[in-house]
């Protein structure tokens, strides 16, 4: 067996079978399908057990003294910082306890149980259409696919694109959701991404693109994208770049707007995380609910505008909530298949 690192695709396929064969029921579909894969390569087995070793590392782990005498001492800080009364929680402090919790999770790359009641996310690779064709992804499921030119495509929950290659240009449109492109150069045939009124020009880059409603977000992690308006003819005052480390939003009803920022936030859910860095809690909720059929509700107001930063496990989003109500005045009130309520402690 090859000593050489295993590549990132097949550990996270790995990690997504230890995910599913942890849960409180495992069908004997499942059971069956993973001894299936299991046995089609040595690298198969060699990842899952690489997996398995992680997680028995992070239990030992988690109960050394050092460990449990620094998440005491955490709790103790923040609970003092908190006091009886709900207020917005600095970043910092919030930042010293979720990633404690959360950060721990996604160091191991999503390799820890997965709570039953929420939707595990699924990891898919999908042949090269070509030249022409879709891909979509549903609630949980994050997509991989190579076009036929050698650009690769990741694809995040709820997300659905349309290729469109013609010989002069290859044309990618964004129907929904949120995807991330890693161009193969071509300098006599653009890469285009179109979504809304714009189109994205590149050449040999990387970069990430959200559509939330008639609000567009791309963020830049390598190379340089012209922006063009979509249907005119790009002209010195229609068009303009994007660079690497630069956030364009665009929104129907304000100017488009770049700002220099740190693309990995925008980018970690391709590892399954989710980063939040001094998020309202009521819109880490409504992120982390983009990625299972089981929501997260907030029945009091007034804890929807509490503060947090930390990093996430996306398949784990039980987790998120036993950091909330741990170091939050925050209480489960209500909780299923369908729905975890929290309230502000009484």
């Amino acid at each position: 067996m090859s000593s050489a690192p295993l590549p990132e695709e097949l550990t996270e396929a790995a990690a997504a079978w230890y995910e599913c064969l942890h849960q409180e029921v495992v069908s004997a579909e499942s059971r069956s399908a993973f001894e299936a894969w299991l046995t089609q390569s040595v690298d198969h087995r060699a990842a899952y057990e690489a997996v398995d070793r992680a997680w028995m590392r992070a239990q030992a782990a988690a109960l050394e003294r050092e460990i449990l005498a620094l998440r005491h001492e955490t709790a103790l800080r923040l609970t003092r910082r908190a006091s009886a009364a709900i207020r917005p929680m600095h970043a910092a402090a919030a930042a010293a306890v979720l990633i404690l919790l959360g950060g721990a999770v996604a160091t191991l790359g999503g390799w820890v149980r997965a709570d039953h009641t929420f939707t595990l996310s699924s990891i898919l690779r999908a042949p090269p259409v070509p030249g022409a064709g879709r891909y979509a992804t549903a609630t949980g499921e994050r997509l991989a696919a190579t076009l036929s030119d050698g650009s690769q495509l990741t694809l995040d929950t709820q997300s659905e694109v349309e290729v469109a290659f013609t010989p002069a240009e290859r044309i990618v449109r964004l129907l929904k959701g949120q995807a991330y492109v890693e161009v193969a150069k071509n300098r006599q045939r653009p890469f285009v991404v179109e979504v809304h009124q714009h189109r994205f020009v590149a050449v040999g880059t990387a970069f990430d693109v959200r559509v939330d409603g008639e609000r567009v977000r791309l963020t830049m992690v390598e190379g340089t994208v012209r922006v063009e308006p979509l249907g005119k003819a790009a002209s010195p005052a229609s068009a303009f770049t994007v660079t690497a480390g630069q956030q364009l939003i665009a929104d129907a009803a304000l100017p488009e707007r770049i700002s220099v920022t740190d693309p990995e936030p925008s980018t970690s859910w391709r590892r399954g995380q989710l980063i939040f860095e001094d998020a309202r809690l009521a819109d880490a909720v409504l992120e982390l609910n983009r990625y299972s059929s089981t929501k997260i509700e907030l029945a009091d107001p007034k804890i929807a505008q509490l503060h947090l930063s930390g990093a996430f496990a996306i398949a784990r989003p039980a987790l998120f909530v036993e950091a909330v109500t741990s170091y939050f005045p925050i209480q489960v009130v209500r909780a299923d298949e369908r729905v975890v309520v929290l309230s502000a402690r009484r």
